[in-house]
């Protein structure tokens, strides 16, 4: 056996070790969920017996955050889970942004985002932990699939801003690769819609 031969065998067992445990033709929920939580996110699904309002406070708890440290850049939100409303992040003390999103996108775990949540602020200026809540309907394969459909959501006003948030992996934050990412802690309060 030669020396470059030794490491594509290498890599071929590594590659059947690495197989998904979900099916290739999985639900686009699932697959989300797995790439989602695989990458350190953190996956609740609302059902009958709690609320948002409930899981919400949970986290906070969690957390140990004083009220004042969560805000929400969206005037619904805030009043439903008696929060502060701000109009832009210029606070150092704020620990958490609870906004919505536009799309969970399946095949990486990422959360699409534009300025209807996050107004003109960049993910970077964002607190280190963002809770998102979203329905249940709001799933797609891909980026451009999630594209697609935020064309035909908004025809007459498209957004601007339009990016994608993706989870903060503690396991890669020493990695040089990483430096510069804007990554986040990421709760998902997922419900039906």
């Amino acid at each position: 056996m030669g020396f470059w031969d030794f490491f594509k065998s290498k890599k071929n067992d590594e590659s059947k070790s690495d197989e998904s445990v979900l099916p290739l033709d999985g639900s686009s929920d699932l697959i989300f969920a797995k790439n989602f939580t695989d990458s350190g996110g953190r996956f609740i699904f609302i059902d009958q017996i709690n609320s948002t309002k409930e899981v919400f406070g949970k986290i906070i708890e969690e957390n140990n955050w004083e009220p004042e440290n969560v805000c929400s850049l969206d005037l619904n939100i805030s009043k439903n889970l008696e929060i502060r409303s701000i109009r832009k992040m210029d606070n150092e003390n704020i620990k958490a942004l609870v906004t919505e999103c536009e799309f969970l996108i399946s095949n990486t775990g990422r959360i699409l985002i534009c300025n209807k949540q996050i107004k003109n602020n960049k993910i970077e200026d964002l607190p280190p932990v963002v809770i998102i809540l979203a329905k249940s309907n709001q799933f797609v394969s891909d980026v451009s699939e999630g594209m697609t459909k935020l064309k035909n959501k908004y025809k007459s006003n498209f957004p601007s801003n339009i990016t994608t948030i993706n989870v903060k992996n503690k396991l890669n934050e020493d990695n040089f690769l990483a430096y510069g990412n804007s990554a986040k802690d990421i709760y998902l309060i997922l419900s039906d819609e």
